[in-house]
């Protein structure tokens, strides 16, 4: 999908928040225009023109027909320096106003039209508690949280979150999350965390939602004060009026919660003894026998605005209360949300290096990092890493790898443009008193004295009159001369470099049971790091593991986590057997026969524990040297097979009980790249 097309739900929703600005302030249009000040007008044109540069970028399925009218007035005012003029605002307005509705359910229907992609977000626009505000609320929620992660031009336009309770708490916990570190930036450029971001706060804010719906604890309380909105004022004075009431009783134990559970909710600061006092004053006693007494009231309208004042009292408090403890519970959540969310983002930015080359969407790693790497497996990439960056001449030893690290530079001619700028001096009228010569001309203020004489005598003065008329006195000629610069094309012929493709890596990996150990690092570090080096490089990468048998693994194509899984394991084959680098040089000299892998480099990397090669062995090796194929060898240790070792083009020696063994090895390495 185009960028147009991905974003014009936003543009759409931009350009409607200008639409709506506009309709708010001016429901009734504009009667007329010059009434407006100039404040109010430039306020007016700003809007038009935030609106218009929105509608650019937005992609109708079908274009309306106020499309083009309004296209072609944004062209002819885009750039315009100077102030419209009141007939022009006029048409302006007018041509707005006009559609303005038409513009508005447009809008309102394209919103509508390009749905979400991600389906996290879609289920929350569909599906979401009534909590979060309607489905148009929800998805301008959604698209908020977007735009400002990564808002879409005009950037000033911002797209305004809902006027709801969970909107604002999502507009203040991604603010929080976007001023942590680097976190904005990051978001910037990996998509995929981004919309984890995205998602994680609408997961979160749907289970606090649920959370505090499951333990509200004021549920009894409210379920009460809906039954006294049923009841008569009569019944209610009766109740909390009479000396000895279970009713009454039970208002004072507001709210309906144990003292074990209240904690921090604090109890009902309702004052009913005051109302209980006046209800009393407005009993009067109608008949009294022996046996019972008639109740009467002193006024029905007073004691029905004791009933509306008992029960809206009753409301507030427990609409304070309960506010506060869902703000409690909201901080708590909001708190371990955060921290858990930080160590999520730090993890995957870890993941993220390790195996972003492996990977070309990321997007998955957002799960995996919500996990320690002991239970996912990467915890094996994790040290080979730290041991990389620890060892300079590892880092070295990678680098120099492969064709373009040890190939001859190769020149070849090209052509090339060269600009050549010139001065060329060319004449211009100058100032009088500098005099270059004489011409003809009609001027009469630069003609010379002898003809000017001509007009003065009777007998030559129509003479003067005809050489006027015909341009042929004779006058001074002033001129300078002008330096003007000229500049040509002209090309070149030069030597430039050839920069041939990288070659492909086939790295084959000792794993008999002398490599146990410090050599077992070394081995897998350096075959970590050739593996990243090929797959950011986009070379082929073919990785051999060899005991007595071997096992192998072909990197060209890494694109999924699963590969990068295969890699994982390879990594973690425990050492065991003898060793016999036979079976492994064979399957790397049939991948050389082969198209893809002709070109490629050949490493060894072992302690060369093991017997010499067979003669046919050293001549097929040797038969692929004179095909410009590079036999490498990293010895790990003292104690290889001299023999063996000598077949390769190449060796650099890492002896495990040397302290200074990595600064050796980056001796050797130096003088190969010399």
């Amino acid at each position: 999908m185009s960028n147009s097309k991905k974003n014009s739900r936003r543009h759409s929703r931009k350009a409607l928040n200008a639409i709506n600005e506009i309709r708010e302030e001016y429901p009734e249009g504009i009667a007329d225009v010059t009434a407006i000040d100039k404040y109010k007008r430039a306020w007016l044109q700003s809007k038009i023109q935030q609106m218009r540069e929105c509608l650019k970028k937005v992609w109708f399925p079908s274009k309306p027909r106020w499309w083009e009218p309004l296209r072609l007035s944004r062209n002819k005012t885009a750039h315009r320096m100077e102030d419209f003029t009141d007939e022009e605002f006029a048409k302006l307005c007018g041509d707005l106003f006009a559609n303005i509705q038409e513009i508005a359910k447009n809008l309102q229907d394209n919103i509508r039209h390009y749905q979400q992609k991600n389906k996290k977000k879609r289920k929350f626009e569909k599906f979401a508690p009534p909590a979060f505000g309607t489905e148009s609320e929800r998805a301008q929620l959604v698209d908020a949280m977007e735009d400002a992660i990564n808002p879409v031009e005009p950037k000033e336009e911002k797209i305004d979150f809902p006027k709801n309770t969970y909107s604002a708490l999502a507009h203040d916990v991604l603010s929080e999350i976007l001023n942590h570190e680097n976190v904005q930036e990051y978001a910037h450029s990996h998509e995929g965390f981004s919309e984890n971001i995205q998602t994680d706060i609408l997961e979160w804010l749907k289970k606090t939602n649920d959370q505090l719906k499951k333990e509200n604890p004021f549920t009894e309380e409210a379920a009460f004060i809906e039954q006294q909105k049923k009841r008569t004022a009569q019944e209610i004075a009766m109740d909390i009026s009479a000396e000895k009431s279970k009713i009454r009783y039970h208002y004072k134990r507001l709210p309906s919660v144990s003292e074990a559970q209240r904690g921090s909710i604090a109890e009902s600061s309702m004052d009913f003894d005051f109302y209980k006092n006046q209800f009393s004053t407005q009993k009067k006693i109608i008949k009294k026998t022996d046996i019972e007494e008639e109740i009467g009231w002193q006024s029905e309208e007073i004691l029905e605005t004791l009933r509306r004042n008992f029960i809206a009292n009753m409301e507030k408090n427990l609409l304070d209360r309960k506010n506060k403890w869902e703000q409690e519970c909201i901080d708590a959540a909001r708190k371990q949300f955060l921290e858990a969310l930080y160590k999520k983002i730090a993890q995957f930015q870890r993941l993220e290096k390790l195996v972003s080359p492996f990977i070309k969407d990321l997007g998955y790693l957002w799960d995996l990092s919500s996990r320690p790497f002991e239970t996912s497996g990467f915890e094996i990439l994790d040290s080979f890493a730290t041991l990389l960056e620890k060892d300079e001449s590892l880092q070295e030893l990678a680098a120099l790898l492969g064709k373009q690290s040890r190939a001859q530079s190769v020149f070849e001619k090209e052509l090339r443009d060269k600009v050549v700028i010139t001065h060329e001096f060319h004449p211009k009228p100058a100032y009088r008193g500098q005099v270059m010569g004489v011409k003809y001309s009609n001027d009469i203020a630069s003609i010379l004295p002898s003809e000017l004489a001509l007009f003065k005598n009777q007998k030559t003065k129509k003479l003067f009159m005809l050489k006027f008329a015909q341009k042929q006195l004779l006058s001074y000629k002033y001129e300078t001369d002008e330096a003007v610069e000229r500049q040509e094309t002209e090309q070149e012929e030069l030597s430039a470099e050839k920069k041939e493709p990288k070659g492909p890596i086939i790295i084959c990996v000792d794993t008999s049971g002398s490599m146990h150990g410090t050599p077992e690092n070394i081995a897998k570090t350096v075959t970590f790091a050739l593996a990243k080096i090929a797959i950011e490089e986009e070379r082929k990468c073919y990785l051999i593991s060899f005991s007595t048998e071997i096992e192998t693994l072909d990197m060209s194509d890494f694109k999924t986590g699963n590969a990068l899984e295969k890699l994982v394991q390879f990594l973690r084959m425990s050492f065991h057997g003898g060793t016999d680098a036979t079976p492994a040089l064979n399957h790397a000299l049939k991948l050389l026969k082969e198209n893809d892998w002709k070109n490629a480099d050949v490493l060894m990397i072992s302690d060369f524990v093991m017997q010499s090669l067979s003669d046919n062995m050293a001549k097929e090796i040797d038969s692929e040297k004179e095909k410009s194929t590079e036999f490498h060898s990293l010895v790990i240790g003292a104690s290889g097979n001299k023999t063996a070792i000598q077949c390769f083009n190449h060796n650099w020696m890492y002896d495990t009980n040397d302290s200074h063994a990595a600064r050796h090895l980056a001796e050797q390495l130096y003088e190969l790249k010399m």
